[in-house]
């Protein structure tokens, strides 16, 4: 080897060296990933979409808390019924469909009765809205007797000539499929193509739940459910809404396959539940090719429900719920769907909703332990939001009419092999989401089968909305992009006279301005915060006046659109220019507009709406959070963060 060519050996040797360090120091453009589990490898190509905020919106959104010091002294809570038995509860139907009825016992352990005769009758499904009962059979004393029967009502006697009803009870029997089956008659379940269970609640806003089910709520977020966090309703008619989702986002009068009609063509039990009261149902009369139809059941059980109670001391809600989960567990090695329509307790109050908060629990937790989460797919949903029995001045009273609840719980190794899927629904939950969206959603999941793998022209897009699986909703979406009316649209609207009450000069400017200041100085990175040139004062954000004032019709509109409507609570948005600490290898310091939102009332003042945002930055930059800045376009050079949010 000659000299010059050792040298250029070395030379190249040494550039490839001084290019690696500059691109290992300056240039590390990764992306975090939590390896196969949630994302495909080949997905460090892309940037994946799964970081969203509801602040970075075009729509402002007016997050509520949880717990609101107004609304407290306006509304009741409750945590429990009392139910007094007027009956034995002595028959007894185990997961195998066998009834059994024990000899009820009178005066303690004394006396036994014995001149009683019991009988179970078949309840029949029928198209006039009437209890219609099949031929008694008589049943034998402690000896279980095999029910064939989805539905079907026991009833005890004592002897002639009283022949007085001492025990009335009607029962659900979904029973687990035993002994040999050559030819099932549904589809095995699989996570590739998993089952669909919907537990539908009647006027119920998303921030309503949080309040009243908070151990439910913790249980959805430990388990990674998808809530989200700005679903606005498009009609305040409940039936209607909830019959748009369960029509797959079509009108109800121009639907003509169900999810349940989906699911059936994909060989999968069907099971639909509602509870009936004093309020027009939404299945009605409707002819339903179903396995298991429980309107007659749930018309049996008005009759012989006192109040929520039934005879035997139980609430009626929660044995409803049962019987759904028991449903559940008993179909699970078989592909399935079922809709549980939760109605009775919250059409009598909304904050009736607190007496299912640990049943609900309890029933998902039992489900997840047996592994229906694994194949089945969760979703909880609600009409409308709730209609609150308080003053109508109160702006968490305002916005929980029209935000109902939309939350989804999706496989985990569906989740794995549509990680695309995974990232739209992530980012979706929070951005401005329709009715309609909800229904296609469900839809999706329901059309999953072998034979439609890719489904587009049964989930072509119904106006501007699409399935929250296949496409995510953009940042400057707006309740007409969203076809939600003026009357229902939650998005703030600017208040400019009541802005230019704020300037920069103002102490409450002063005092926002100091906060945020001192929250982005918590970075390592920045040393510099200062005024925004561009917005020298506080940007006061408010309910449109259709919505403060309730306005349903808009010729009410021009008579009401002068004048402000103090609801007691206000969003104001502070924007601020903060300077990084300037590195060797920059021409000049990265100077970024910070936003952060502010929710203020009377008795609690200002309180901080989640964290500054970045809204510009004078250098390439993906960080949407100032928290993110330094780990992602200061220190290093990344397309995530390091840990990122469904």
């Amino acid at each position: 080897m000659t000299a010059s060519t050792s040298f250029a050996s070395w030379l190249v040797v040494a550039a490839i060296l001084g290019a690696s360090f500059y691109f290992y120091s300056n240039h590390k453009y990764l992306t975090y990933v939590k390896t196969a589990d949630t994302f495909d490898p080949l997905y460090l190509l892309i940037p994946p979409i799964v970081m969203s905020s509801i602040m970075e919106n075009d729509c402002k959104w007016p997050v509520l808390p949880a717990v609101d010091a107004n609304l407290d002294n306006a509304v009741t809570r409750f945590r429990n019924i009392r139910c007094n038995a007027v009956m034995n509860p002595f028959a007894f139907l185990d997961e195998f469909g066998m009834l059994e009825v024990s000899r009820p016992v009178v005066g303690g352990d004394l006396f036994v009765e014995t001149d009683i005769t019991c009988s179970y009758q078949p309840l029949l499904n029928n198209s006039i809205g009437h209890v219609l009962l099949g031929t008694a059979v008589e049943v034998e004393f402690n000896r279980p007797t095999p029910i064939r029967h989805d539905q079907f009502v026991v009833q005890c006697r004592t002897a002639p000539p009283s022949q007085q009803l001492i025990y009335k009870k009607a029962f659900v029997n979904v029973p687990i499929a035993s002994g040999p089956a050559t030819e099932p008659k549904f589809a095995e379940n699989s996570w590739e193509y998993p089952s669909l269970a919907v537990l539908v609640f009647d006027s119920v806003s998303a921030n309503q739940f949080r309040r009243t089910m908070p151990q439910t709520m913790k249980f959805l977020v430990d388990n990674h459910f998808f809530t989200m966090n700005m679903y606005n309703e498009m009609t305040d008619d409940s039936n209607a809404n909830i019959l748009t989702i369960l029509g797959g986002g079509r009108d109800p009068a121009e639907t003509q396959t169900f999810l349940w009609d989906a699911m059936k063509e994909r060989q999968c039990m069907t099971y639909l539940s509602e509870e009936v009261g004093d309020f027009p149902p939404i299945l009605g009369n409707m002819s339903l090719d179903v396995e298991h139809d429980l309107r007659p059941f749930y018309a049996f059980s008005r009759e012989t429900t006192d109040g929520h109670c039934t005879r035997d001391g139980r609430v009626a809600s929660h044995e409803y719920l049962e019987n759904w989960k028991n449903a559940l567990l008993h179909s699970k090695e078989r592909c399935h769907f079922s809709m549980h329509y939760m109605r009775t307790l919250t059409r009598d109050n909304p904050e009736y909703l607190s007496l299912l908060d640990l049943e609900l629990r309890e029933s998902l937790e039992t489900l997840k332990a047996n592994g229906l989460f694994e194949d089945t797919v969760f979703a909880l949903v609600s009409g409308r939001g709730n209609p609150l029995r308080v003053k109508d001045q109160l702006f968490t009273a305002r916005v929980e009419e029209r935000s109902p609840l939309f939350s989804i719980k999706l496989p985990e190794k569906y989740l794995r092999k549509h990680f695309m899927e995974r990232s739209n629904i992530g980012v979706n939950a929070n951005r401005l989401t329709n009715t309609r969206e909800v229904g296609l959603t469900l839809m999706d999941v329901a059309l999953t089968s072998p034979s439609s793998e890719h489904h587009e022209q049964e989930l072509e897009q119904i106006g501007n909305s699409s399935s929250l699986l296949r496409v995510v909703n953009e940042v400057y979406r707006s309740c007409d992009d969203a076809a939600i009316p003026p009357h229902l649209c939650l998005c703030m609207d600017e208040k400019p006279l009541l802005s230019e009450e704020y300037p920069s000069y103002s102490f409450e400017f002063l005092q926002l301005f100091e906060y945020v200041k001192a929250e982005a100085l918590k970075n390592d990175c920045f040393e510099e915060v200062d005024l925004a040139k561009e917005h020298l004062h506080l940007t006061v954000l408010s309910l449109n006046p259709m919505v403060q004032h309730g306005i349903r019709k808009e010729r009410d509109w021009t008579r009401l659109r002068k004048f402000h409507n103090d609801m007691g609570m206000n969003y104001v948005e502070i924007t601020v220019e903060v300077r990084a600490v300037k590195r060797s290898i920059d021409s000049e310091r990265i100077k970024l507009y910070a936003r952060m939102r502010f929710r203020h009332t009377p008795m609690q003042g200002f309180e901080p709406v989640g964290t500054p945002i970045i809204t510009w930055v004078s250098k390439r930059c993906l960080a949407r959070r100032v928290e993110q800045f330094c780990e992602m376009c200061y220190h290093n050079r990344l397309m995530t963060d390091v840990d990122p949010s469904p």
